[in-house]
């Protein structure tokens, strides 16, 4: 009888061992002040992306990351709040502005203080360092709820920071120097390479890739690249083939020792055609400055 009473006893501690040790991971978040949970909320927010978030990105996966930024900040968020902040992005925006200019915030000073003029609620002053030598400040509010939960972060202002992670090169002619490495390891599994700019006239922000209708495939890429300032240019490549570009009154021009059609007005849209090798090339845009001058630069640094 002694027996039984000590092994179920002894069964009753293991069980809330492990229970203890199962939630462990929230208790960091239930056992902390409102103020300690909003310091390290922002710290997580303003530091990184880490090796383990850097992996995620490389490799897509969206749920993975997601439950990354669910067990780094979760336990100290609403749900509701927790599900708008990944909705739009404002969760990640600083790690993904990082890790697309191929830099990390390393380090953060960072002063929390509860706000004389509203309840549960903290104003923060911070100073980011990031790896390019930059150190940029940042400030703004966090609220949270009766229980201590976060329910609204808003920044002042943002573009200190997200300046900080620039590294574009302005080149002597005004344009933009423009690392196509990414561009083409996500190309890398279409049927043709094409060469991609190597300057572009606005910092380049990010590219969309179109391989065109079904009948398309395998033959056309088309390719929209947005800058930092809502520009855009088009680049259409076809394998084989003649541009689906309508020229209007094209004029030849040089690039380099090949030929190309170019149409073009002031600040109007400005189009240019050439073929090289087995691939024809249209570049469109329609930006302020823009000129038959920048369009044949852009055209000659393809590679």
């Amino acid at each position: 009888m002694i027996k039984k009473i000590l092994f179920s006893a002894l069964i009753l501690l293991l069980a809330v061992g492990c229970s203890s040790n199962q939630s462990s991971g929230d208790d960091a978040a239930a056992e902390s002040t409102p103020k300690e949970g909003v310091t390290t909320v922002l710290e997580r927010m303003l530091t990184g992306p880490d090796e383990e978030l850097m992996e995620l990105y490389d490799g897509n996966d969206v749920q993975a990351t997601t439950d990354y930024y669910e067990e780094q900040f979760g336990p100290y968020f609403t749900p509701e709040y927790m599900e708008k902040m990944l909705n739009t992005n404002m969760l990640n925006v600083f790690h993904l502005e990082a890790y697309r200019n191929k830099e990390t915030m390393d380090g953060v000073e960072l002063s929390v203080e509860g706000s004389d003029d509203a309840e549960n609620a903290y104003d923060f002053k911070a100073k980011v360092d990031v790896s390019t030598g930059e150190t940029a400040d940042v400030s703004g509010r966090v609220n949270t709820d009766e229980n201590g939960n976060i329910t609204r972060i808003h920044f002042i202002k943002i573009d200190p920071l997200m300046n900080a992670f620039d590294t574009a090169i302005k080149t002597e002619d005004g344009m933009f120097e423009y690392d196509h490495s990414k561009l083409e390891t996500r190309a890398s599994d279409e049927d043709y390479q094409p060469k991609y700019p190597t300057v572009m006239p606005f910092e380049v922000d990010g590219v969309a890739i179109d391989a065109g209708e079904t009948e398309q495939e395998g033959a056309l890429l088309t390719f929209m690249i947005h800058g930092e300032e809502s520009q855009s240019m088009e680049l259409t490549t076809v394998k084989d083939g003649d541009s689906p570009m309508d020229l209007g009154d094209a004029v030849e021009v040089s690039i380099g020792d090949q030929t190309a059609r170019y149409d073009g007005v002031e600040g109007g849209v400005h189009r240019l055609v050439w073929t090289d090798g087995s691939i024809t090339y249209s570049l469109k845009g329609k930006l302020d400055g823009l000129t038959k001058e920048k369009m044949i630069t852009i055209a000659e640094s393809f590679e």
